[in-house]
């Protein structure tokens, strides 16, 4: 999904692998290594596992972070220009997590790749 600003673009990519970059690099730091592909899927892993494949903690952080940006926002530490930056590209990224979670559902429904 190319949008006209390379931010968009940028954010539906991010958070695109956001979900694995948590999941998997969260997993690699605890089992202290950097080969992703060898990583035993233990608890850890699983309830990492639950926590970023759920569209609702994704929301639920989300407006955590939203609150907060309207927090500071209410404080005059961002101003009005770039708290509308910052709620397009985070309306991105979200659509970048959501796509993620999709292809995730359809690649496991439907097994292909087992």
């Amino acid at each position: 999904m190319i949008h006209f600003k390379f931010e968009y673009s940028l954010s539906i990519f991010v958070g695109n692998l956001l979900p694995d970059a948590i999941k998997f690099g969260v997993t690699a730091i605890k089992q202290g290594t950097l080969a992703i592909f060898s990583i035993k899927q233990d608890a850890a892993y699983q309830a990492l596992a639950q926590l970023t494949y759920s569209p609702t903690n994704w929301f639920t952080a989300g407006f955590f972070v939203f609150g907060l940006a309207l927090l500071l926002y209410h404080f005059h530490y961002i101003k009005e220009k770039t708290m509308e930056e910052y709620d397009e590209l985070y309306v991105f990224l979200l659509i970048g997590v959501i796509l993620h979670l999709a292809m995730d559902a359809y690649f496991i429904e439907n097994s292909p790749w087992i």
